[in-house]
Formats: structure tokens, C-alpha cells, sequence
């Protein structure tokens, strides 16, 4: 995904549409071609992605199922007009946006929550691709947040358990205040003083809980 969206050329002209879409003064037509522009090239990247595994199975003797992998991303940027997140997602993993004094929580991408195991889909599957793959995208336009959480399942089951907490206002108040080293292990996360956050965040996602030993990977823009 990197290498697609470090593109100067891709970001430009995701910067353009984004920039139509927000002129009050362009028309509902040329909005709307500028949403459906930004979308392709959110696509292109999702596609480049899969496309790469798809490679890498083929060129190590493996099955693309060898290497099913869920996937979720952002793009964000400030503008004059307020900040832009772009968002995917495919599997169960959330991407929330959490507005200040948790007053808002809104969960921006899709999730595939099976009910059993083997439930839930991956980047690798072509069955993604269809007509039902623009729901995967997200264009969000607020004036503020407070943090932007992208997390896998390793973390999502233990702490949140279901889906419908990842829109409650409560929950997300007791997992930051967890990270502020309301724990068992008294392990804290300090997003004032971040130089050490980093060491922070990897000692915090050592938490132990029975059963849930799924990958643990958590990024926080703040």
C-alpha cells in the first residue's frame, strides 16, 4: 500500500478531487465525478495490493490462501476546509474516529464479523471485488478529532468483544483509559509526553487474555 500511495502523482490528484468535492460552488455533477475519482484510486491501491500477494504466492510456490491477510488503511490530510480520511477496510478489523471529549464515535469501514471461524474475508479473495466493493471506501470530512485508531483482531476481541461497542462512547473511554495504565500490568501509553511512545504502545499490546492470540498491531494518529 506504500508504494502505491507515495505516488506524488496519485496524491495530487486525490488533493484535486478532494478539493472539487469541497467547493461549494462546483456542481452536484462535478462532485460527484470527483467522488467516483477518489474511490478508483482508492481501488487501484486495494487492487495493487492484492495483486502483489498474488505474485508473491505465485513466485514461492504457495496458494493465495497461503497468505490471506486482512486489511484496513487511511489517508488523512488537513485542508482549509477541515481534516479528509480516506478509509478501507476488508476482515474485522475497525478504523474509528473519536471526536473530542468522546462525543462522537464513528466506526469507518465495514467489518466482516463471521460468526463462525473462517467467517470473516480477505484482501486475497477475488470475491471482494464486486459490486459491493465501493461500500469498502470511506470519505470523511469533520472540522476536528481527538485520535484516529486502526486496530487488528488482537486487540479488537479482547477489548471491545463485539461490534456494536465500536461505536459506543463508553467503551472507547475505558480502552483509552486503559492505555493510561488502568490495567493489570499498570502499563501506560502517554500521548503528552509521546518521545517514548512507541515503546509505550509495544509494551501496553502485551497484555495477556485467554484465547485471544490473533496478531496485535495498533496505530493511533492523535
Amino acid at each position: 500500500m506504500n508504494d502505491f500511495f507515495n505516488s506524488s502523482e496519485i496524491l495530487t490528484e486525490l488533493e484535486n478531487n478532494i478539493n472539487i468535492i469541497y467547493t461549494p460552488e462546483n456542481s452536484t455533477k462535478d462532485k460527484d465525478e470527483a467522488r467516483k475519482n477518489v474511490i478508483r484510486f482508492l481501488y487501484e491501491g486495494v487492487l495493487f495490493a492484492h495483486t502483489a500477494l498474488n505474485k508473491t504466492a505465485a513466485d514461492h510456490n504457495l496458494s493465495i490462501s497461503d497468505l490471506h491477510a486482512t486489511l484496513i488503511f487511511a489517508l488523512v490530510k488537513k485542508f482549509s476546509f477541515g481534516y479528509i480520511i480516506l478509509s478501507f477496510g476488508v476482515g474485522d478489523c475497525p478504523v474509528n474516529l473519536i471526536s473530542a471529549d468522546f462525543s462522537e464515535v464513528q466506526l469507518l469501514n465495514r467489518m466482516d464479523v463471521g460468526e463462525f471461524s473462517g467467517g470473516t474475508r480477505f484482501i486475497t479473495m477475488k470475491e471482494i471485488f464486486n459490486d459491493q466493493m465501493a461500500a469498502r471506501f470511506g470519505i470523511t470530512h469533520v472540522d476536528d478529532f481527538s485520535y484516529l485508531v486502526l486496530m487488528t483482531d488482537g486487540i479488537y476481541d479482547p477489548k471491545f468483544s463485539t461490534e456494536n461497542k465500536l461505536e459506543d462512547r463508553e467503551s472507547w473511554k475505558t480502552f483509552f483509559n486503559d492505555l493510561a495504565g488502568h490495567n493489570d500490568d499498570s502499563a501506560k501509553v502517554d500521548f503528552i509526553n509521546d518521545t517514548a511512545i512507541d515503546v509505550q504502545l509495544s509494551t501496553w499490546a502485551d497484555f495477556w487474555s485467554r484465547g485471544n492470540h490473533d496478531d496485535r498491531t495498533l496505530a493511533i494518529i492523535y
